[in-house]
């Protein structure tokens, strides 16, 4: 173990050795880059300035530098009543050389003989690379490694000598000591002569080695006398120890950095090495202490905050193995504790702070030397069972913190950390007695929770004083809470919060500014943590269901306190605690039940609560709507503050009228707030959500039709109640909101107007289907074409009806292109794809022409001319595709008529006749004879390429198809007939082609 540590230190002291080489030529070479840069400025201030003479005394001549000199070096005088140098050429000192300035006799630069020929690469001068480490075999195992070797070789010596004649039982133990006082005094007397015989032995590492070696051999010696042999008494041991400790600082000063560094080591190896069964942990902790206050005083002095942070780590680090050696009696633990504090508090209170590089290392030490002590006096007090002795060090520790944080606030990050793991422990104290949690509580809370007020109340806090406030005074109200509450009642804890947390509220108000100023960080987090501490106070002294009332309360005093303030934190504290009133109302088991009243489900309510707690969430939210801070804090408080005005409906209206309630209540708001637009879009949300349900009945049922699935037979799915309980209240929303818009929505009409449009065409469709009230098959074939041809009749009369009597800019025109749309989409999809009756069964009428064939083709064909005029200039469809429309709806019309004449009523009852369809072709023909004359009227060419591709039809059936069926004459007729008529269309159509003037 003892080689293993002398390796150990042995390479940590030729690495320090090393960086101290690297850290001197760093400075060589920025002496060096100093001194260029003097000389370039000594250059240019001579060009510029009054002419001087140089005068170079003899004893300058005589002298010869290791390295080259300017003659024009720094803070070099200069006679009274010459010229003066411009203030451009004022050096810092350098060295110092007579200069003699002459008025009468100017020099000139390039004949001054002492200043050697700056190169022109001087005007750009680069710093000095950083040399790169270069092992040297010789340099570091011939120079470096025998000197610190030999210096910890005799220390080991003095160590495993005195060991050796432990085992063997040589010398007794009052030699033995004698021994290593003497072995220490040759070393440090050898050391003084090789420091005074410095010039023959011509290297300061000799002295300085001995001097180490030495002063760990008294360290060890004296902690023999003292712990192992008890030879000397504590005074005495205390005093040698102390005397020890002494020369390692004065032998610092004059050895330097290696003597430091080797008293560290070897006073830190020393008990390890020279171990012993039965250590005196009250004398172990007594060295330990003088060593680690000796080394920090030292390093303060030196200015080495390394050298400080190494002997705090050293301590500390002993500290760790004593406290898992185990503390056993009062002596022990007192030993312990006192050793802690010293080191965790009073000596990095000392620790120098000199420039800001200075600044952050002995900041750095403090705080770690803090937290490590905190860590380990901690681990004490739960190793010894929690007792008020080592709760009592712990406050010792603590206190002392907060007495040198007190006038260096740069020391408070070690008090709050202490304070941390003070609620820590406290957290996992196992079952204390009112008694001692009490005093420990009280004693604590004075420290960590009183003193940061005090730092307040006097004006000298940091941010961080208020944080640890605010953070101790929850955790202690929390842990008071779970300790005791089996042993005090509910109002006892109250009382004990509500206490606690007036350090808070005392802080938060000493802090709080007037209404010009905005509010500070630390305010905020003290407000916070007195809100807290108010409402825990209020769910432990109140029942559980009326948890939201005590939050809500508190919301709405929170909100008080910032009703003339617009700034975000204080908004985002009454914004958290609103929300948590919902949580809390949210995680009782009876808001399940009062949820269901809110969409029509049962459920055993106490209404009375119900409404105290809904109302007292609702506030909140209303006040921060009232409040008005910026849009988008105002549209979440209006939404939940209508949400929870809901709720409280809810609570006692019937669920059949609360569509109707909701409606209502958006109505109200545009007469009592009118642009309160978000309350009154979450009420009309509200209203859409009950129509969610026959809506998506009647979605499934649009879907089933609209794939040819089933027809759509709803009518016994859907009461009329529905729609007037459900529907309507929608459309009254939108009908207010467009007839009273918000300043806000005006101008973006249209995102309301088209959803309420679509709900309401929904809702009339629901409606319609009452009147014919189809819910069998055989209904539907008798009846559905009927209703489909109605339904669409109504679709292009309220087209019309806009046309005529509504002249809305803004949305008129697109819910006339939106009905006389649907009109011709229903026709489409359902008479000609789905249920056409050329090849579905539906019953048409039983007249020729006078039929439900005409009106519903009729209908769909004047539902085409509307949109051509309507979309017509928008290029939302070629005009092409209008036409093409036409004519595939007149084609179909004619030919469904024909086909009416053979079949009757219903066209698939009896198959198609050869007679039928030899006339389906003639008909063919005469279409497109006919629209061939409507596109030379028109003078549009979609027409007559109708015309053409509907003949080539006709003439292809006919050929391929008719013709076939036919004999004799009746073939003959029927390609004279056909051959006319090709011979007159093309003579038509060849006049029509050349007398036409602009195709369409």
């Amino acid at each position: 173990m003892g080689f293993l540590l002398s390796v150990v230190f042995a390479g940590a002291l030729i690495y320090l050795w090393r960086k101290f080489d690297a850290l001197e030529a760093q400075v060589q070479r920025l002496d060096q880059y100093v001194d260029s840069l003097h000389l370039q400025l000594s250059r240019n201030a001579i060009g510029t300035a009054t002419p001087v003479k140089r005068v170079v005394t003899a004893q300058e001549r005589s002298a010869q530098p290791t390295q080259p000199e300017s003659p024009l070096l720094d803070d070099e005088p200069i006679e009274e009543g010459a010229g003066v140098l411009p203030t451009s050429a004022a050096i810092p000192a350098k060295r110092k050389e007579p200069l003699e300035v002459m008025a009468s006799e100017p020099v000139e630069t390039p004949e001054m003989p002492e200043a050697p020929e700056a190169p022109e690469a001087e005007a750009h001068i680069e710093e000095p690379a950083r040399p790169r480490f270069q092992f040297d075999f010789e340099d570091f195992f011939g120079r470096l490694l025998p000197i610190w070797a030999g210096g910890i070789a005799l220390a080991v010596a003095g160590f495993f000598l005195v060991r050796y004649s432990i085992e063997q039982g040589l010398l007794g133990p009052q030699v033995r000591v004698a021994l290593g006082f003497l072995f220490g005094g040759i070393l440090l007397g050898g050391a003084e002569i090789a420091y005074r015989q410095e010039h023959r032995i011509s290297d300061p590492r000799v002295p300085q080695a001995l001097a180490g070696a030495g002063l760990a051999t008294l360290y060890a010696s004296f902690y023999l006398a003292g712990s192992q042999y008890g030879l000397i008494g504590s005074a005495i041991a205390f005093l040698g120890l102390a005397g020890v400790t002494g020369a390692a600082i004065l032998l610092s000063f004059r050895f330097g950095l290696p003597s430091a560094i080797l008293g560290l080591v070897g006073g830190f190896a020393a008990p390890m090495l020279v171990a012993s069964e039965n250590p005196n942990l009250p004398i172990l902790a007594l060295y330990l202490a003088l060593v680690t206050g000796g080394l920090t005083y030292a390093g303060n002095r030196q200015g080495r905050s390394w050298l400080v942070l190494a002997a705090l780590a050293g301590g500390l680090g002993w500290g760790m193995l004593m406290l898992f050696s185990g503390l056993t009696g009062y002596t022990d633990i007192l030993a312990f504790g006192g050793y802690i504090v010293v080191l965790g508090a009073i000596l990095p209170a000392f620790a120098k702070a000199g420039d800001d590089e200075g600044i952050a290392a002995s900041r750095f030490v403090r705080l770690s030397a803090a937290a490590l002590a905190a860590i380990q006096m901690g681990s004490m007090v739960g190793q010894v069972g929690f007792s008020l002795l080592a709760w009592g060090l712990y406050a010792l520790l603590a206190a002392a913190l907060a007495f040198f944080a007190w006038s260096e606030p740069r020391l408070r990050e070690a008090s709050a950390f202490a304070s941390a793991l003070g609620l820590a422990m406290l957290g996992i104290w196992p079952d204390p007695s009112i008694q001692n949690f009490t005093i420990v509580g009280v004693a604590l809370l004075t420290i960590f929770g009183a003193v940061p007020l005090a730092n307040i109340w006097r004006g000298a806090h940091r941010d961080l004083d208020a944080y640890q406030l605010a953070v101790f005074a929850l955790g202690l109200i929390a842990i008071t809470s779970d300790k005791l509450h089996w042993a005090a009642t509910d109002l006892a804890l109250a009382g004990i919060a509500l206490a606690i947390t007036m350090l808070p509220i005392l802080a938060s108000w000493k802090q709080w500014p007037s209404r010009e100023n905005s509010l500070a960080t630390s305010t905020l987090v003290t407000l916070t943590s007195a809100v807290v501490g108010i409402i825990i106070a209020g769910l432990v002294a109140t029942p559980l269901w009326a948890s939201p009332l005590v939050i809500g309360g508190v919301a709405l005093g929170v909100i008080a306190l910032g009703w003339h303030r617009n700034q975000k934190g204080l908004t985002a504290l009454a914004w958290i605690t609103s929300v948590t009133a919902i949580l809390a109302m949210a995680a009782l088991g009876a808001f399940v039940d009062e949820l269901g009243l809110l969409i029509g489900t049962d459920g055993e309510v106490d209404v009375a609560c119900a409404l105290l707690r809904w109302t007292a969430t609702a506030l909140p939210f209303i006040a921060l709507a009232i409040k008005k801070t910026n849009a988008t804090q105002s549209i979440g408080a209006q939404v939940f503050a209508s949400l929870l005005v809901y709720g409280i409906a809810a609570q006692i209206v019937p669920d059949n009228a609360l569509a109707w309630t909701a409606a209502g209540l958006s109505i109200l708001i545009g007469f009592i707030a009118l642009n309160a637009s978000s309350a009154r879009f979450t009420f009309g949300f509200v209203a859409i959500a009950w129509s969610l349900e026959p809506l998506l009945i009647w979605i499934l049922g649009a879907v089933g039709a609209a794939t040819g699935a089933q027809p759509m037979l709803i009518a016994d799915e859907i009461g009329l109640s529905q729609v007037g309980l459900r529907m309507l209240p929608v459309l009254v929303v939108a009908l207010s909101l467009i007839r009273r818009p918000a300043a806000t929505l005006r101008g973006k009409l249209a995102g309301i107007v088209v959803p309420a449009g679509v709900i309401g065409l929904i809702a009339a469709h629901m409606t319609f289907k009452h009147v014919f009230a189809l819910v069998t098959s055989q209904q539907f074939i008798e009846l559905g074409l009927a209703e489909r041809t109605i339904w669409q009749g109504l679709l292009f009369a309220a087209g019309l009806y806009l046309a005529k009597f509504v002249t809305e800019p803004g949305w008129s025109k697109p819910a006339r292109v939106a009905l006389f749309g649907s009109a011709l989409a229903h026709f489409v999809l359902f008479t000609v794809i789905w249920h056409n009756p050329l090849w579905d069964e539906q019953t048409v009428g039983s007249i020729p022409l006078i039929n439900l064939l005409l009106p519903a083709y009729g209908i769909a064909i004047c539902a085409t001319i509307m949109l051509r005029r309507l979309l017509g200039g928008l290029d939302v469809a070629p005009s092409w595709l209008y036409k093409l429309i036409l004519m595939g709806l007149i084609s179909l019309l004619a030919l469904s008529e024909l086909r009416h004449l053979f079949a009757g009523s219903i066209f698939i009852a009896s198959p198609v006749g050869s007679t039928e369809d030899l006339l389906r072709s003639v008909l063919g023909i005469v279409l497109a004879i006919g629209f061939l004359m409507w596109g030379a009227r028109a003078d549009s060419r979609s027409w007559r390429v109708g015309s053409l591709v509907l003949m080539l039809a006709a003439v292809l059936k006919v050929f391929i198809f008719d013709a076939s069926a036919l004999d004799g004459l009746l073939r003959v007729a029927s390609f004279i007939a056909l051959g006319l008529s090709l011979i007159g269309i093309g003579w038509f159509y060849t006049r029509q082609l050349a007398g036409m003037r602009k195709p369409t």
